[in-house]
């Protein structure tokens, strides 16, 4: 009977972890090109894996040497390791102007990061949060209109930053 009960608590527990893996990484879709040699440092720091240092160090090498003429040529900034660059590299272009846009996805989004987007208050993030809660996973970005307070104003406002992956 203990072998049973201790069995069943660690199935519970491997559930638990698996439920956490799941929701555990939040996930972020990047539509569009960053131009290296016009962005700013706070532009990097939308790319994955580039924090305000790293940003920083683009922008100082790129006012120090000028424009780059490949992305590429990012590696040879201290900080920009050849993994970090192939986690963003289809993200970049050297002139045209940048369009990158950067959506979360609301099924992994983190509360820290829904009260990070614009007008978003500690309520609504709640909300949000309560009914992925309560009802599981977005199925399409849609299904944010069924959140108590989101209307179809906020919705639109909502859909510039958010989405749901397949």
């Amino acid at each position: 009977m203990r072998f049973m009960a201790r069995l069943v608590s660690l199935f519970v527990l491997m559930s638990v972890l698996n439920l956490a893996g799941a929701y555990g990484k939040v996930v972020r879709m990047y539509v569009g090109k960053l131009d290296i040699n016009a962005a700013s440092a706070a532009d990097f720091t939308r790319l994955p894996g580039v924090g305000e240092v790293i940003a920083y160090r683009i922008v100082k090498e790129r006012e120090k040497r000028g424009k780059f003429n490949q992305a590429k040529e990012l590696q040879e900034i201290s900080g920009i390791s050849a993994h970090t660059f192939e986690g963003f590299k289809n993200y970049l272009c050297t002139e045209g102007g940048s369009n990158l846009k950067v959506y979360t996805d609301v099924n992994t989004i983190t509360k820290p990061l829904l009260l990070g987007l614009p007008g978003m208050s500690e309520g609504e993030a709640q909300s949000i949060l309560n009914y992925r809660k309560a009802k599981g996973a977005f199925v399409k970005i849609d299904d944010l209109l069924k959140v108590p307070g989101i209307d179809r104003k906020r919705f639109n406002e909502l859909s510039e930053w958010l989405v749901v992956s397949k």
